[in-house]
C-alpha cells in the first residue's frame, strides 16, 4: 500500500495522464457528435442519455479505455527502466514482482478513477445537449456502470501492460494492440467468442446488454465471460510468475 502511495505521489508529475484524461472526454464528445453529423433523416429521435451512456460504454471498451490503460501502465513500468531507477529500487529492496503488482494497482486505480470521470463528463454532455434525463436512480446507475465497464477493461489490459511494459519502450505498440483487441469486437455476434472474448466479457460482466446495442444474435452467457475473464487473470498471474528484472551491462570504465 505504501509502494502504491508513492506512486501516485510520483504520478502527478507526468503529463502522460493527461492522455487517459483527454479520452475520457473525447468519448462522451465524440459519440454524440457522430448524432450532429449524420443525415437528419438518420438520426434517432428518441435518443436520450441512456443511449448515450450506452454509447460511451462501448466506445470506451472499444477503444479509448485499453489505449489510455495499457499506454499509462506500460509507461509506469517503462520508466523505471528508462530513467535508470529500477536497479535503486531493487536495492531498497523491493522484490520486482512486487513492485509490478504496485503498478499493476495503480493502473486500476487510474482506471476507477478514468471511469467516474467518463461517467461525469458523459453525464454534463448530457444535459449540455438537452437530452432526456432520467430518473436520478436510474442516471446514478449508468454512472456505476461506466465505471464498472473500466475497472473490467483494466483487467483484460493486464497482460498487456506487463508484458510490453517490460520492453522498453514498446508501450506503445502494447497500446496499439490493443485497441486492434478492442475493436474486434465487432466481429463477435455469436459463438461462445460472444461471451468468452476478453473485451466482450468485460461489457458482460458490467451488465452491458449486448443484444441491444451490438445486435449480437444470441444472448450472452455469463459463465463464458467469467471463463474469458478467468483466463486472462490466469495469464496475467503467469506473466507476473515469470517476469524477471533485466540485468542492464555495466558499463566499462576507462582509465
Amino acid at each position: 500500500m505504501e509502494y502504491t502511495r508513492c506512486e501516485w505521489l510520483k504520478l502527478h508529475r507526468c503529463q502522460i495522464l493527461l492522455v487517459g484524461i483527454t479520452a475520457m472526454i473525447l468519448c462522451p464528445v465524440t459519440q454524440y457528435g457522430t448524432q450532429l453529423v449524420i443525415n437528419p433523416e438518420m438520426r434517432d429521435s428518441s435518443y436520450d442519455l441512456a443511449q448515450l451512456f450506452a454509447n460511451v460504454i462501448w466506445g470506451n471498451t472499444q477503444i479509448f479505455l485499453p489505449i489510455s490503460l495499457v499506454m499509462t501502465g506500460g509507461w509506469l513500468i517503462d520508466r523505471e527502466n528508462t530513467n535508470d531507477t529500477m536497479k535503486n529500487n531493487l536495492a531498497i529492496p523491493v522484490p520486482y514482482r512486487r513492485l509490478l503488482t504496485g503498478k499493476l494497482i495503480m493502473t486500476i486505480l487510474l482506471a476507477l478513477i478514468f471511469g467516474l470521470c467518463s461517467g461525469m463528463i458523459t453525464l454534463l454532455t448530457g444535459i449540455a445537449a438537452g437530452l432526456s434525463f432520467p430518473s436520478p436512480p436510474v442516471a446514478a446507475l449508468l454512472w456505476a456502470q461506466t465505471t464498472a465497464a473500466a475497472m473490467t477493461t483494466c483487467l483484460v489490459c493486464m497482460p498487456m501492460i506487463l508484458f510490453f511494459g517490460q520492453l522498453r519502450g514498446a508501450y506503445l505498440s502494447g497500446s496499439l494492440l490493443a485497441f486492434f483487441l478492442g475493436y474486434c469486437i465487432l466481429f463477435f455476434k455469436s459463438g461462445p467468442l460472444l461471451s468468452a472474448y476478453p473485451f466482450s466479457a468485460a461489457l458482460i460482466l458490467a451488465g452491458f446488454d449486448m443484444e441491444e446495442f451490438n445486435g449480437a444474435a444470441q444472448p450472452p452467457s455469463i459463465p463464458l465471460a467469467l471463463a474469458g475473464m478467468t483466463a486472462v487473470l490466469a495469464l496475467t498471474a503467469l506473466i507476473l510468475l515469470l517476469s524477471c528484472p533485466v540485468e542492464r551491462n555495466p558499463r566499462k570504465q576507462t582509465f
